[in-house]
């Protein structure tokens, strides 16, 4: 990596920074001081959103692997924390722990199958994971309800996750978040980072100098998943059901994803700029159009996300950072 890079990269670090710290302020104090139900409604899901898209930047963004099929580990997750939760009355708190776990081993022997892919190989691949999971998620009724899905009970408990007001649940959404974006920043300034930025540079050259991309790819992918799936036990828990459409459909992967290519895929703030977008737009949309009947709130929403596309083509994040920088002469 060389000074201009090093410097670069330094200065884009401190600029995400300065995305995050207010945001979380501004986070802090809108859930101590708003009540209405739809707007906290709206916040828990941005962050929910936000903390997936994080977790699916290491993969698509660090690590150079587009998924299309992240909602395999989302799924991992919410199915094994309320199985657990439903069958063994254990706490979503230790099936959280569990899901993850069994998420980052899934994408371990995934990773191993498909890193060495590029470009739409590597694509088609996570796409048909992604399918794989939901067709077991469909038929394995046993364990996951088939499509009628499960419920959880509404019975208020931290040991449970379930918590009587929104809320709580808001900063539960919001350390998580945090969590993600702590760990992805540690690994942008560790060694695993700068192996990272290796590959994404010029990966044959790395290689030959002895760099290994191949096992930091693989680890980055299976935290990714980690931290995916314990999004999935967060969503199970604040949604209180789930079913193969909701946790494992190919919805999911493709608007986590969206989220991140329009916040600015490979920066720190980006995932958190694209669903403090995508998630209260889409929200807001579908409360004003949905009753039209006609899917004129789709229709809207696709517009709109193209025309961010079009004014930021490398996502909010560097667009506006390259713009500021500009504009002070840089």
């Amino acid at each position: 990596m060389t000074i201009s890079t090093s410097a670069s990269s330094t200065a884009r670090e401190w600029a995400d920074l300065y995305w995050i710290v207010p945001g979380t302020v501004a986070c802090l104090a809108f859930i101590a001081t708003v009540r209405d139900p739809f707007a906290l409604d709206i916040l828990v899901t941005t962050l929910l959103w936000a903390a997936a898209a994080s977790a699916w930047n290491l993969s698509g963004g660090y690590a150079g692997q587009l998924s299309i099929g992240h909602a395999a580990y989302f799924g991992i997750g919410a199915y094994t924390s309320t199985y657990l939760l439903l069958t063994y009355g254990l706490s979503p708190w230790i099936g959280m722990l569990i899901g993850a776990a069994l998420a980052a081993l899934t994408a371990l022997g995934i990773g191993a199958l498909t890193v060495r892919l590029r470009g739409s190989f590597s694509v088609m691949a996570t796409l048909a994971f992604g399918a794989i999971a939901h067709i077991v998620a469909a038929i394995w009724r046993s364990v996951t309800g088939g499509s009628n899905g499960l419920s959880i009970p509404f019975e208020p408990s931290f040991a449970r996750m379930v918590f009587a007001d929104k809320q709580s649940f808001a900063i539960l959404a919001l350390a998580l978040l945090l969590i993600v974006v702590g760990t992805v920043l540690l690994i942008e300034r560790s060694k695993l980072g700068a192996s990272l930025v290796a590959y994404r540079e010029d990966d044959a050259a790395a290689r030959a100098l002895g760099v290994r991309t191949l096992r930091a790819r693989l680890i980055a992918i299976m935290i990714s998943a980690l931290f995916t799936g314990i999004c999935g036990t967060l969503h199970a828990q604040y949604t209180l059901y789930i079913d193969p459409d909701s946790v494992t459909g190919l919805s999911f992967s493709l608007q986590v994803a969206l989220i991140c290519i329009v916040g600015g895929v490979g920066t720190l703030s980006g995932p958190i700029l694209g669903a403090a977008l995508i998630i209260p737009l889409a929200s807001l949309l579908r409360g004003a159009l949905s009753s039209s009947g006609s899917g004129l709130h789709l229709v809207v929403y696709a517009v709109m996300v193209i025309m961010v596309l079009l004014a930021l083509p490398e996502g909010i994040g560097p667009s506006l950072m390259r713009r500021v920088r500009a504009a002070r002469g840089k």
